[in-house]
């Protein structure tokens, strides 16, 4: 086991069930853990400061706070003693454990994991445990939600807190969120505070085990922390490991793929019959059907019957709990399913269909198949509801990027709606086939263009003889259209429009060669695995090993790849915390696979 290394990239390390997700400073202290809320999406106790409200739509703010969530100071033991050298590792890929020495020459560590709807955070010493200061800041709320294209904020609930302490356990309670958390194992007497601020917690006494529970009251929370201390904090972790190294059986040792098998599984937050997945759990615990997507293909090419029950259940999350307004999908979603944002993107109606035709082709689970399929055609319908009238192309209001598009037809949402509809022909419902060839046809006739003497595939177009040329880090579609057989590899316009699109002539799309956004200004990560799939399909090795050696510098210490990286030195640009370009990258890993 190999300790992680800081200057590969720092980063908060993660743990989580499903249930609960959080994440530890590089001390050990606890910064966040969060859980499903019913009414509000998702709940947290951070020792984060509330995100002002005045400014959900200053994207500079925004940014500003998402980063400081990476720098955070946890709340937890702060050693008399200075620290004086620190190892970190993942135990099987998932599970924090942090070494410490002390200035006096003893020892120190600690291992976080998730249990039920709680966490244990196992401290142990060398020795007699020493005296330690516990501190930090609390707060008990709703989840941030901070979006750089904000859709609508929603109301964020009174900050009410009320702490309570007896026998060592701390309870800390916010009634107006209707969520309590209790943490056992602290030197605290009795003790009790109101506070419409985070709460600050400064106290000392022994080194300890300490047991985080969520509950929905404090006498639920309380007792929930009282029967997981009954249990000895090595027989969970040994039960957690075996759980995870039969997950591991098989797949190779790449901590890129293993990191979005392990955190992806940390964010299936199940919901009823359902399960939802989140784009992350720090800065957007939210759900869009495209990443999720991405999750779910890498599940469903895992194939083991854990991965196959959670794509199953997510079809049942996206088709029958979450909201769909005039019959579509929105742009992001709360994990109880509410409609977060409204904004209409044509791919976001595709990915949920593509994933039920893929799960049903590759499972022939026909009970499934039958529960859904009433849900198809009334979808296919309200998309041909808004239509051109003299063409099969299809606005959206928005393009992948949550980015307002310049013109109304998105070209690589075009290549996913004939991909999408293709597979829906080929698992029985022949009556697309006809929108299958007027897409197809659509495609050729309305997108390609002369641009500087070349011809190319639009990056968007209005179907009337304007275009927009541009390449997106977050189109994937068009690099994987000769995979899906829209068109051959050696296809001249496929092949001179992924040319524009990593040259200098992408203006906003391409940063030192890479691939990026205008949405966040500099190379992606889904940009590279784009580069990757172009070159494999066009069998470029050497193209290849230079997108795979981008990929490796981009990743932080614990295999997490972020939205965005510097052209240089590699260092996190945007999103420290970000489930789709891992997920990209593992569905290419494991189709390779035998």
């Amino acid at each position: 086991m190999n300790a992680l290394n800081p200057a590969a990239g720092y980063k908060p390390l993660d743990f989580g069930n499903g249930q609960v997700t959080g994440s530890i400073d590089q001390d050990g202290r606890l910064i966040a853990l969060n859980t499903y809320h019913a009414e509000y999406g998702y709940a947290t106790l951070t020792t984060a400061s509330p995100f002002p409200e005045s400014a959900r739509y200053q994207p500079d703010v925004v940014r500003a706070y998402r980063a400081g969530l990476a720098a955070l100071q946890g709340f937890g033991p702060r050693f008399i003693q200075p620290i004086t050298q620190r190892r970190a590792f993942l135990l099987e890929n998932a599970i924090p454990h942090l070494e410490f020495s002390l200035a006096d020459g003893s020892k120190v560590s600690v291992s976080t994991f998730a249990v039920g709807n709680g966490a244990i955070q196992w401290w142990r010493a060398e020795g007699e445990s020493p005296i330690v200061h516990w501190q930090g800041q609390l707060m008990l709320q709703r989840c941030a939600y901070t979006q750089l294209t904000e859709g609508g904020p929603l109301p964020m609930p009174a900050l009410t807190m009320e702490a309570t302490a007896s026998e060592g356990i701390l309870v800390i309670h916010n009634p107006i969120l209707g969520q309590a958390v209790a943490i056992a194992g602290l030197p605290m007497a009795s003790w009790s505070q109101q506070s419409t601020k985070p709460l600050m917690v400064d106290m000392t006494g022994p080194l300890h085990t300490l047991v985080f529970a969520w509950g929905t009251t404090p006498e639920q929370a309380c007792a929930h922390a009282q029967q997981l201390a009954q249990t000895a904090p090595n027989l969970f972790l040994e039960q957690l490991l075996v759980e995870w190294r039969t997950r591991w059986h098989d797949l190779p040792p790449s901590l890129l793929l293993r990191r979005a098998l392990a955190y992806g599984l940390m964010l299936c937050v199940p919901v009823d019959a359902g399960i939802c997945i989140l784009t992350d759990h720090m800065l957007l615990p939210l759900s869009w059907n495209r990443d999720a997507y991405y999750m779910a293909k890498a599940l469903l090419l895992r194939a083991t019957p854990e991965a196959l029950e959670i794509v199953r259940r997510h079809l049942i999350w996206l088709f029958e709990i979450a909201e769909r307004h005039n019959g579509l999908w929105g742009r992001a979603y709360l994990a109880n399913g509410h409609i977060k944002d409204r904004g209409f993107q044509l791919d976001q109606q595709l990915f949920p269909l593509l994933e039920l035709t893929e799960y049903v082709a590759f499972t022939d689970d026909q009970v499934t198949w039958q529960r859904l399929y009433e849900h198809i055609a009334p979808i296919i319908e309200a998309l041909i509801a808004r239509k051109a009238t003299h063409a099969w192309l299809f606005p959206t209001d928005e393009t992948p990027a949550d980015d307002p598009i310049a013109l109304p037809y998105h070209f690589s949402s075009h290549v996913l709606a004939w991909h999408t509809l293709r597979k829906l022909a080929e698992v029985g419902m022949a009556q697309f086939t006809p929108l299958v060839e007027g897409l197809r046809a659509a495609i050729d006739g309305y997108f390609i263009a002369e641009h500087d003497g070349t011809r190319l595939y639009a990056y968007a177009a209005d179907g009337q003889g304007r275009y927009h040329f541009y390449h997106d880090a977050n189109d994937m579609p068009l690099a994987l259209a000769p995979n899906w057989g829209m068109v051959t590899t050696d296809d001249a316009v496929w092949r001179a429009t992924v040319a524009f699109a990593f040259s200098e002539r992408n203006k906003g799309g391409t940063y030192d060669g890479r691939l990026g956004s205008v949405h966040t200004p500099a190379p992606w990560p889904l940009g590279d695995i784009q580069a990757l799939v172009v070159a494999e399909t066009i069998g470029d090795a050497h193209k290849a090993q230079e997108a795979r050696q981008h990929l490796a510098q981009a990743a932080q210490w614990d295999g997490a790849l972020p939205e965005a990286y510097h052209a240089e030195s590699f260092e996190v640009v945007s999103r420290h915390w970000f489930l789709w370009p891992n997920a990209a990258l593992a569905c290419l890993d494991l189709e390779k696979q035998p």
